[in-house]
Formats: C-alpha cells, sequence, structure tokens
C-alpha cells in the first residue's frame, strides 16, 4: 500500500473515531436531559447508541472525563456561535436564543457542574471553558477585540439574567401563561439596551486646577 493511500486510510479512521465521540456526546447528552445525569450509565449510553462499552471507554477514561466533555463542547458551541456575525445584536440574539430556547441543555450543564461539585480538577477546566465563551462575549458587548472592563461585568451580568431566566423556567410555580418565546424577546430587549451603553470616558488621574 502507498504512503498516500495510507495517509488516506487513517484519515478516514481518524474522522470514524471523531464522528463516533460526537455521536456518544449526543445520545449522553440527551439521555441525561431526559432521565437526570446520575441515572445514565454507560451500560445505558451503550445500550442507545450501539457501540460497546469497551469502545466508549476509547472514547472516555470515566463518566466523569464524559461529562467533562459534554460541557466543553457545549461552552464551545457558545463560543463558536457568538463569532458567527459581525452584527453584535445579531450575535446576542443567537447566544441568548441558544440559552432559552435550547433550555433543557442548559440546565443539564447546570446539574452536570453541580454533580462534578466536589472535583476541583474538573471545576478547573469547566471554570476554563466558561471563561473563554465569557470573553467572546464580552468582546461581542464593547464592539472591540479587548475584553477588560465594563464589557466584561455585562457579559458576566447577562448570564446571571439567563440563568435567572432558565430557573424560571423549570420551576413548578411558574404561571400557565408563561411564554417562553416571550422571555427571549425580553431579554434580547434588555441585551440590545446592554450593547448600546455608551463607554465612560477614562479617568484623568491628574487634578485640574483652573
Amino acid at each position: 500500500m502507498t504512503e498516500s493511500a495510507n495517509s488516506e486510510r487513517e484519515l478516514r479512521k481518524r474522522q470514524a473515531f471523531i464522528d463516533r465521540e460526537q455521536d456518544i456526546l449526543s445520545v449522553s447528552e440527551s439521555l441525561m436531559a431526559d432521565k437526570g445525569v446520575r441515572k445514565v450509565s454507560i451500560d445505558t449510553i451503550a445500550a442507545r447508541t450501539g457501540i460497546g462499552k469497551g469502545t466508549i471507554y476509547k472514547h472516555f477514561d470515566s463518566k466523569r472525563d464524559l461529562l467533562i466533555a459534554i460541557a466543553e463542547r457545549h461552552y464551545a458551541a457558545l463560543f463558536e456561535l457568538l463569532g458567527r456575525s459581525t452584527d453584535p445584536t445579531q450575535a446576542l440574539s443567537d447566544w441568548i436564543d441558544a440559552r432559552l430556547g435550547g433550555a433543557r441543555k442548559s440546565i443539564l450543564i447546570r446539574e452536570l457542574t453541580e454533580t462534578l461539585a466536589g472535583d476541583s480538577g474538573a471545576l478547573s477546566t469547566l471554570r476554563e471553558s466558561q471563561v473563554r465563551m465569557r470573553k467572546r462575549l464580552a468582546q461581542v458587548l464593547s464592539g472591540l477585540s479587548t475584553t477588560r472592563g465594563e464589557a466584561m461585568e455585562r457579559a458576566m451580568w447577562l448570564e446571571s439574567l439567563v440563568q435567572g431566566a432558565l430557573v424560571e423556567m423549570e420551576s413548578p410555580l411558574r404561571s400557565r401563561s408563561f411564554d417562553v418565546d416571550e422571555w427571549i424577546e425580553s431579554i434580547t430587549r434588555i441585551a440590545s439596551v446592554l450593547l448600546s451603553q455608551p463607554k465612560r470616558p477614562e479617568k484623568n488621574q491628574r487634578l485640574t486646577y483652573l
């Protein structure tokens, strides 16, 4: 077999490995969103995917690693989404729609993070992914390449607002007239206000005397 053929074969194998890994993550995510993180085992995932348990362990050493990969993929998708549009308003609208329109996934990530709460190594990894996504959000809010100062504060505030909306969406006390689409539109309007806030001029540290 020629070197070129070997190279092509290795590329196909690598792509098949990546595709299989994404299938495992997607099925795991769906199962956990329906049943809860703790109720889904590797055996359950193997049965649903039709992929042998041993093969799953070739991709992920443990359920812990699988949970981390699900969360990292979630934050990476949000990061990528924020960079698709050159229009900051559209980018924010897409981000909010993904967070609230895909509420089950966002709620799952919160549950998953709580499950890993006692694992400092896992939390450190998730925090890095979250911060990377948050910096991109701050860039969208500022419209500049910098992520320092008020833009980051507004990014954190907006995230908190979305998290509060998610809590309300899953609350058993929510009104029967609760409309998810109206919430998304409302938060998008608030985000537009955040985006339009003028930057404060830098303070001159020296006193000026007349």
